[in-house]
Formats: structure tokens, sequence, C-alpha cells
């Protein structure tokens, strides 16, 4: 019985995660289109290495950066850049970003985006095979019943 509930518990888990990818995508898009596009200076870059499961790395870069809100403060913010060439020469580095309007603190690489036909497909995946294994959870709870 506990068996079933497993299954049925992990497929949800794996419908919600395929659901929340493209309601994280979507949302990213939509401040890239509702927020405020400004230029901020950056500080300085770091680089950062992300360890998979499967002994493999990713790295990538992640800026550092200060810009001044639309009420005159100044804020301090990061992201990570991608696709995006630096003069190195000592000369001030400049990146397009975005600020919420509400909240000037929150910020944004702008062009920093996960095209959502990428996502889709893998959303619907998880989404399958998560509703695939709710379905099998759920029978093997419900034979263990009878």
């Amino acid at each position: 019985m506990w068996i079933g509930w497993f299954f049925a518990l992990g497929g949800l888990a794996f419908v919600g995660f395929g659901i929340a990818m493209v309601v994280t995508t979507v949302v990213q898009r939509q401040r890239l289109r509702s927020w405020t596009p400004t230029t901020a200076t950056v500080r300085e870059f770091e680089t950062r290495t992300r360890s998979s499961s499967n002994g493999g790395s990713r790295t990538y870069l992640v800026a550092h950066y200060e810009y001044r809100g639309p009420n005159g403060e100044e804020y301090a913010d990061e992201g990570t850049v991608s696709n995006k060439r630096f003069a190195v020469d000592g000369s001030p580095v400049t990146l397009p970003i975005v600020v919420d309007p509400l909240d000037p603190s929150r910020s944004m690489v702008a062009g920093e985006r996960t095209p959502i036909g990428c996502v889709i497909p893998f959303a619907i995946a998880f989404a399958a095979f998560g509703s695939l294994f709710a379905v099998i959870g759920l029978g093997l709870t419900q034979a263990s019943v009878r």
C-alpha cells in the first residue's frame, strides 16, 4: 500500500515541477516586458560552478552590479550573464537590466531569459511521466484495498 502512495505523491511532485517550469518562465518573460529598463555599472564578475549528480559541472558568469533606481537611490544586485562580450580595457562596464517599478531593489539582467519553446517540451515530459506515475500509484493503492 505504501508503495502506491509513494508513486502517487512522487508523480504529483513531477507534475508540479513541470508546471512550475512553465510558470517561472512566463513570469520571467512578463518581468522583462513590464519592468523599467535601465543600465547598471558592473562592480565585479565572478565565476560559479554548479556540480551535477552525474559528476559533470557547469561554470557560469555572475555580474555584481550597481544601479540607480527611479527614486534616485543606489541599489546593488547580481545576475547571471551569458552571450555577452565585455571589454577588459579598464573602462567601466555597463549592463542592461530591468527594475521592478514597485520595488526598485529588485532587478534582473535584461535579455537573460529562457526561451519558452525550450521549456514546454520538458514541462510536458515531466507532467506526462508524473501523471503516469500518479495513476499507477493510485491504482496500486486501490489494488491493495481490495
